[in-house]
């Protein structure tokens, strides 16, 4: 097999073992790199700070190598490069490698990479679906997974944005701080702290907004849990 050929099978062919294995992979290596960004926020980890910088790097050379890897095999290389998901691949490691580790704005794009995990999700779900005993029951779970993604990646946007949008506002020190207000703000009834500048009035909006979208998701995710538990599945 050639080395392009086992490319090709481990990035793109969803019913490869290569496939199932990358996207764990890759899946573990961007939340441990996301969590990572969240954390070096917090002033009472800064004696974290050098093994910080090794998950930075380390990720960074990580996703470097499967940029490097998708453009290798991609029969239309610019439009890779000029895809939604190749400037989300691409964000994910240049900043490291420009020298702008420290600005937290840019590091933090890399939540975006979630959208790529939801991706690789689905193909494999899609490719495993058709194998499985039970249908109706792993389809469930995993849209529960899905949702579940969803409102992370949800909290983490909104968490770092108030983060950066309000600096001097104690309610937001820190991105678990941004995304623990964000949180409260999704359950709606719940009093926050209400932003000083007028960005981060305007993003309260698009929070309280997003709490609904989620909302509207988890009714759907909740009355398939009730089909499946009440009706087998049938429609």
């Amino acid at each position: 097999m050639s080395l392009q050929r086992f490319i090709k099978k481990t990035f793109t062919e969803t019913n490869s073992r290569q496939y199932f294995i990358m996207s764990d992979v890759l899946a573990l290596v961007t939340i441990i790199s996301i969590l990572s960004i969240v954390l070096e926020t917090v002033k009472g980890l800064s004696a974290y700070h050098q093994i910080f910088v090794f998950i930075e790097w380390a990720t960074a050379i990580i996703f470097t190598v499967e940029y490097v890897c998708r453009v290798y095999i991609a029969k239309l290389k610019r439009s890779y490069v000029l895809s939604w998901f190749g400037v989300i691949d691409l964000i994910a490691f240049i900043p490291t490698y420009l020298g702008l580790g420290n600005l937290t704005f840019l590091k933090s794009a890399r939540a975006i990479r979630i959208m790529r995990l939801l991706r690789m999700m689905r193909l494999a779900k899609v490719t495993r679906k058709g194998v499985t005993d039970d249908e109706n029951l792993h389809l469930l779970r995993f849209n529960i997974l899905i949702y579940f993604v969803a409102l992370l990646f949800a909290l983490l946007v909104s968490g770092t944005a108030m983060y950066l949008i309000e600096p001097q506002n104690p309610a937001f020190q820190d991105i678990p701080a941004g995304m623990w207000w964000s949180l409260k703000v999704f359950l709606g009834s719940i009093v926050v702290d209400e932003p000083v500048t007028e960005l981060g009035q305007i993003f309260h909006v698009v929070t309280r907004f997003t709490g609904l979208l989620l909302l509207g998701l988890l009714v759907g995710v909740v009355g398939n849990v009730f089909r499946v538990l009440l009706m087998g599945g049938q429609k």
